[in-house]
């Protein structure tokens, strides 16, 4: 089969309704003695904006998460995402539907079905449809357009219904439907096509339905009308290689989805180079906390009239290549309630258009080695550019609004003003609601802690912030949290395990010593049951940095044990 040649690009055409000399034929007159000439305004055409979307959107990693964000918002629990190599034709076909089920090609399936809903905001290109709903995140009808950068035709099965778009056709042709059972009368053997036999074979049709949803983007072969750009095996490369640099944590705060993979095809045969999963050693009861904790969100609409939260345990495996990496992680969700003082209302014109959701996430097998530098997520982990970092030994998720490109929070700058709704949204997120969140992360985690489910006391110091190495907002955050510490029993006595800071002697001077005789001095007081406490670097600077003074062994301590010590002796010597 020949394909069919694309027409030569004109970009003015793309955005512009040509102009004749004079004005329009579309003007129109005004009423007698008036002398005005009246027209409407001209807009972009649909080639035209999505040209302008993909210039806001990133040809990176960023279009495979919009995907797996929709997929999460849907309520999927898989993502697979397959590269196809192969050629592919189907010289039966209608000749209508050619165009979009060539190869080579990308496939992504989910086993979550479109909602009306969906089929309605995959059709908008200007909005989105969730813009309005606080409790997902995703961006169908903008997000999703990003996919152009590699295609230029979609076709979407899902349930009971096929989707055939092509942004090229005429305004009333660009989208055409088809029920599923009416498939084989354009392609009258879809099993042929590679992508659609392997998900056909290992999903099979319920009643009539795909249990699930299948995206497949033919790779632009040829410069089009809405990018010049030609979709290479090399270019799906990097796009992999692209998300791979944040997939060890994506699946950190997604309350619905438990795996992600990502492969090539040849031949009719998949082959998965890359898998992010999450598992736990009580699987169906974290299940059960996330799908309970999100309907609890639904249930309340994002406005608890007391605050929520979900606390559990999982463990991040990723597999690419042969390389294997596994992380457990301690997760906590909180969404504050309307009568708590960390309670926000956005300050725009919609007081409903967001929820002061948060999530905080730490590392506690292995723990974080070398004070982790932290990261920002909306949900999916933004780019690891360092404005997305935090100097934290925790991972932040928040409902942040981000910049157009959904690459970085939208913060305070020299630019900004400090009222502006977004910037304001976002600072005080930061400062109220994610500061509140690990604050009673840490209450959870020195709990378990003082019933030794965490048994080195060094494990729990790794889950403490630094005020030497954290700066700005976040400095700020991580003192308001040192402030709420000081008033538990957060340090480790050797002899009398979790106790306040000033109920402790800190033996931190004792390194100064040689060890024969820093190890005689810590025999001696610890013989007498005295709180002795080695505290972390970072530990003790914070506390200096907060001003609050510690009790340190000292040669007076010291000389007053041993007089103890004598005066006990001579005791048991006269009796």
């Amino acid at each position: 089969m020949s394909r069919r040649e694309p027409p030569e690009v004109d970009w003015q055409s793309c955005f512009v309704l040509p102009l004749g000399e004079g004005p329009p034929p579309s003007a129109t007159m005004g009423d007698r003695g008036d002398p005005f000439t009246y027209n409407t305004i001209e807009v972009p055409t649909v080639v035209g904006l999505l040209h302008n979307i993909l210039t806001q959107y990133p040809d990176n990693g960023q279009i495979i998460k919009e995907l797996v964000q929709n997929a999460e918002d849907a309520g999927a629990t898989c993502v697979e995402v397959v590269h196809f190599t192969d050629s592919l034709g189907q010289p039966e076909a209608q000749e209508v539907v050619q165009r979009f089920i060539q190869g080579p090609g990308l496939c992504l399936y989910n086993d979550a079905v479109f909602s009306e809903e969906d089929w309605h905001g995959i059709r908008k290109l200007s909005d989105s449809i969730k813009k309005n709903n606080p409790l997902q995140v995703g961006q169908f009808g903008l997000g999703f357009k990003s996919v152009f950068h590699l295609t230029d035709y979609v076709t979407i099965i899902s349930g009971t219904q096929v989707l055939f778009m092509d942004p090229s056709e005429p305004e009333d042709k660009m989208c055409r439907f088809l029920t599923l059972s009416k498939l084989t009368e354009v392609l009258p053997n879809p099993s042929s096509h590679q992508a659609f036999q392997h998900y056909f074979a290992t999903h099979p049709q319920v009643n009539g339905s795909f249990p699930g949803t299948l995206f497949w983007f033919p790779l632009r072969q040829s410069p089009s009308r809405i990018s010049n750009i030609e979709y290479t095996s090399e270019r799906v490369d990097r796009l992999f290689r692209s998300f791979s640099v944040e997939a060890e944590v994506c699946l950190t705060f997604l309350k619905s989805l438990e795996k992600i993979t990502l492969g090539k095809a040849s031949s009719g045969r998949v082959t998965i180079t890359h898998t992010m999963k999450i598992t736990s050693q009580a699987m169906e009861e974290v299940r059960c906390k996330r799908k309970s904790f999100r309907q609890d969100l639904i249930q309340c609409r994002g406005s608890p009239s007391s605050a929520l939260s979900c606390s559990y345990k999982i463990i991040l495996q990723t597999t690419i290549g042969e390389t294997k990496q596994k992380q457990a992680m301690r997760i906590f969700h909180f969404l504050p309630g309307q009568k708590d003082k960390e309670w926000m209302t956005w300050a725009g014109r919609n007081k409903d258009k967001h929820v002061p959701l948060v999530g905080v996430a730490v590392p506690v097998s292995p723990p974080a080695a070398s004070r982790a530098k932290g990261h920002i997520f909306s949900f999916l982990p933004l780019p690891p550019d360092p404005s997305n970092q935090t100097a934290l030994p925790i991972q932040v998720n928040g409902a942040f609004i981000l910049n157009q490109n959904r690459r970085q929070v939208k913060w305070k700058t020299s630019e900004s003003s400090d009222q502006e709704p977004d910037v304001l949204w976002n600072e005080e997120l930061v400062s109220k609601v994610v500061a509140k969140a690990y604050l009673e992360l840490l209450k959870e985690l020195l709990n378990k802690a003082e019933q030794s489910s965490i048994q080195c006391a060094d494990i729990w110091y790794t889950f403490l912030p630094s005020l030497q190495v954290t700066t700005g907002r976040w400095y700020e955050m991580a003192e308001k949290v040192w402030h709420g510490l000081w008033k538990l029993p957060i340090i480790f006595s050797e002899v009398q395990g979790f106790l306040l800071p000033s109920k402790v002697l800190t033996t931190n001077v004792l390194s100064t010593l040689r060890p024969e005789v820093s190890d005689a001095v810590r025999k001696v007081l610890c013989g007498q049951k005295l709180p002795l406490a080695m505290l972390p670097d970072h530990v003790e600077e914070s506390l200096r940095i907060l001003g609050k003074q510690l009790s340190p062994v000292t040669p007076k301590i010291l000389r007053q044990t041993l007089r103890e010590m004598g005066s006990l002796l001579e005791g048991e010597v006269s009796h």
